[in-house]
């Protein structure tokens, strides 16, 4: 890790120079963690880590947090301020204001705060996404990491087939991402500040609206029911969704099924190095309008992922950035219709230089995705559970 780390900071030295900048402000919670996988909780106290060329890194950090940093692995500086809000003098801006004295062209991040942008001093402040842009080509190290996410996305996507039943109460598959965290705490290889685990399952016709949620009383149903993954498992992230059906599903949803994965499939035959975003996000959407579905389009056709699960690069329409070998996206075009349910399968997906690769493996066909079996030990369980909660 420590090797990582270092790579890392020797590529945002090289780009701090190749912007023409006397140094760089880190302040991103993900953005730290990346450069120096340091794990906290800001609040209301700020962290940052100053990076000039061919200096150590400069770590600025409440006084609360000190002690336990005295473990990480990179060669730093430390500084440490007392509290917020401190007297004059001892404030975080006093301090980082200090560490950057004697810089004029200083830069920071595109979402920095402002109220900390507010208080820093510089010659020049200059807004750059350094960190970010870095974060889009993964290493091999983070690669391994997000394909571990990916592969377990996968394992729990089977985990909630076998305990779908009709009748399933949403909160039986909220549930189920227990059985993950039981993993790997078992495992000793658990960061529950860099873990966040959801399993979920919209129902019918709830399924149309991917952002809302639903009543942990609804019920999973013929469908289409729209199940999700979506794992940030010690700092890097995968996803993984699939619309299934409890029994075979009529022709209209049949039809409907078939022009989601026809999206699909376009998108992903044109994902490779060298490609641009938002032809990969056309050549999705303009195949649902050709074939009706306009109105019933609510979202690009995926994003990047990474350390977090939406993340540049957006494969979007209004994106002209240019894929590169190495960059993990999700592809996940997707057809909603208000009265009948969502349609919308999601994978984890490595840009290769001739194509691309699958990190996520789940089944996809729609005879994949239609349960006839009864799952009756589900249902046993089921019925526990709802009665412990009074649903």
């Amino acid at each position: 890790m420590r090797e990582e780390l270092i790579r890392r900071i020797k590529q945002l030295q090289q780009e701090i120079i190749r912007h023409n900048l006397d140094a760089y402000i880190v302040t991103l919670e993900d953005n730290i963690w990346y450069l120096a996988n340091v794990t906290y909780q800001p609040e209301e106290r700020p962290f940052f880590i100053i990076i000039a060329p061919d200096k150590l890194p400069v770590l600025i950090v409440p006084k609360l947090e000190e002690r336990h940093l005295g473990k990480i692995i990179i060669d730093c500086e430390i500084k440490a301020y007392w509290e917020y809000p401190s007297p004059e003098g001892e404030n975080w801006f006093d301090i980082v204001n200090e560490a950057v004295k004697g810089y004029h062209r200083v830069g920071v991040e595109n979402d920095i705060k402002a109220g900390i942008l507010a208080r820093l001093s510089a010659g020049e402040i200059i807004p750059a996404d350094l960190v970010s842009d870095l974060r889009q080509i993964k290493s091999p190290y983070e690669l391994q990491m997000i394909k571990k996410t990916a592969g377990i996305c996968d394992r729990s996507m089977e985990t909630i087939f076998h305990n779908a039943y009709k009748g399933a109460s949403v909160v039986e598959m909220f549930t189920l991402s227990k059985s993950v965290q039981q993993e790997q705490i078992k495992s000793k290889d658990f960061d529950p500040i860099l873990t966040k685990l959801l399993t979920a399952v919209w129902p019918a016709p709830a399924s149309s609206m991917p952002h809302s949620i639903p009543d942990l009383a609804d019920q999973v149903n013929q469908g289409p029911n729209v199940a999700m993954c979506y794992f940030r498992i010690n700092g890097y992230a995968a996803e993984c969704e699939r619309t299934f059906f409890m029994g075979r599903p009529d022709q209209e949803r049949q039809e409907h099924f078939r022009h989601m994965m026809n999206a699909r499939n376009k998108a992903l035959a044109i994902v490779k190095a060298g490609v641009k975003c938002s032809d990969i996000d056309s050549e999705a959407k303009n195949y649902l309008i050709k074939n009706g579905y306009e109105s019933r389009l609510l979202h690009r056709t995926g994003h990047g992922i990474g350390q977090g699960n939406h993340e540049e690069p957006w494969i979007a329409e209004g994106n002209d950035e240019i894929l590169k070998a190495n960059m993990v996206i999700s592809i996940e075009p997707a057809i909603y219709i208000e009265e009948i349910g969502g349609f919308r399968h999601s994978d984890t997906v490595l840009v290769t230089n001739d194509g691309y690769e699958l990190l996520t493996k789940f089944a996809v066909s729609l005879e994949d995705m239609t349960i006839l079996k009864s799952n009756r030990m589900a249902q046993l369980k089921g019925a526990i559970i709802k009665k412990a909660l009074n649903l």
